[in-house]
């Protein structure tokens, strides 16, 4: 291994806190002064009040706000190297970042090849087996189009439908720029609409008609609406946000198909923080939502079969524990019926009198009357130790319970 104990100082941006002591870590090996930042205006300060001698990000999310900050770290001081670390956007790094990044560590990576990359871009000329990032040019468009294959890569392991959902949401706001999202499932089976998570929102399912509102329009049509002006189009419904006190000042919503073109939900985004939205919005949105749509239909086949399983394992537990109640209660029936024999024949037997009896005669030989005596006392023990036994019995039910 190359002496990789080459000090400086270092600047760490990221908001993971795994990634934060793992990295930290590995860089102290190479004897470097590590400063953490995090990834907001804060962290920005952070670079333009200090001289660092390189720059670290950490990328955990595929977002285009993730792109923009290593934009602004660039605006900021284009003269100190940066490098990023991520399992994403190293199959576009090129398109993405262009020659605002100067090396790219893909996830997963081992210690001594990040401690060579970081050698390698403090005293260039260093041999090291980074990733070097190439100094093509890259639009905003291209940007977006990363995104999206980060996305598709990411969304398909995702089988809860809740989480995929925040996960989808998350990243089409972050893309577009946009306060609020919600994501519509159709229900051809009732011809409703029905979501359970938006951004902003609580978490729980409405429903409604599908001839109601914008997304029921789109489902209905097929066709994307764009519009600035929501109060006034004639297929909008206002009563969500009269009861939520939101204000919906622009919108898009697009259609969402499946593989086989048949629509399966529609997916809405509401006001844009910037400007309204556009041609190229709607474009993008398009191509998100045919890219998750798949996604939402496995994910919901996942949790309906989930939810046929768990339907099964409990009608199995309801048919164990009713066998196990009839045989119990058979069981203790049984059982009680023969406590009832043993009463009636203590209640009607006259052998206990007729032993009484013959143990009061005088004319009997002493030793009759103690054999008499002693057949009173087993005939007495014989009722109850099978009572004590059917007793232990109905206990040992008891405690099976």
């Amino acid at each position: 291994m190359e002496d990789l104990n080459i000090s400086a100082d270092i600047l760490l941006f990221t908001d993971n806190k795994e990634a934060l002591s793992i990295l930290e870590n590995y860089l102290s090996f190479g004897n470097h002064f590590i400063h953490f930042a995090t990834k907001d205006e804060n962290g920005l300060r952070t670079l333009s009040k200090n001289k660092f001698d390189l720059v670290i990000v950490e990328i955990s999310e595929p977002l285009l706000s993730e792109i923009e900050f290593i934009e602004k770290i660039n605006a900021l001081n284009n003269s100190t190297p940066i490098l990023i670390v991520s399992e994403y956007f190293s199959e576009t790094r090129n398109t993405v970042f262009g020659n605002k990044v100067t090396e790219f560590v893909s996830k997963p990576f081992t210690m001594e090849k990040l401690l060579k990359t970081v050698n390698n871009v403090l005293h260039p000329g260093s041999s090291v087996d980074g990733d070097k990032i190439s100094t093509s040019s890259a639009q905003i468009e291209s940007k977006r189009l990363s995104v999206l294959y980060e996305m598709s890569k990411s969304l398909n392991s995702i089988t809860d439908f809740n989480l995929l959902l925040k996960t989808i949401i998350n990243l089409a706001t972050d893309a577009l720029n946009a306060e609020r999202a919600t994501i519509f499932i159709y229900d051809r089976l009732n011809n409703e609409i029905w979501s359970r998570v938006g951004t902003g929102l609580e978490l729980k399912e409405i429903r409604f008609p599908i001839s109601k509102g914008i997304a029921g329009e789109v489902i209905a049509t097929g066709y994307s609406v764009i519009t600035d002006n929501p109060y006034n189009h004639p297929a909008f419904n206002s009563e969500f946000d009269k009861k939520t006190g939101f204000v919906t000042k622009n919108l898009l919503c697009v259609p969402m198909k499946n593989l086989n073109g048949i629509l399966v939900g529609a997916f809405q985004i509401l006001n844009k923080r910037v400007d309204k939205f556009t041609a190229q919005d709607e474009l993008f949105l398009s191509a998100m939502a045919a890219s998750t749509a798949i996604a939402i239909e496995n994910t919901l086949l996942h949790e309906e079969n989930m939810a046929k399983y768990k339907e099964m394992v409990s009608l199995y537990d309801d048919l164990y524990t009713a066998q196990n109640m009839i045989v119990r209660e058979t069981k203790l029936s049984t059982i009680s019926e023969i406590r009832g024999y043993i009463r009636e024949i203590r209640k009607f037997d006259g052998v206990f009198d007729m032993i009484q009896k013959a143990r009061l005669d005088d004319n009997l030989p002493v030793e009759f009357k103690d054999l008499l005596a002693k057949i009173e006392m087993a005939y007495q023990k014989s009722f109850v130790k099978f009572g004590m036994y059917l007793n232990q019995l109905i206990n040992e039910f008891g405690k099976n319970e």
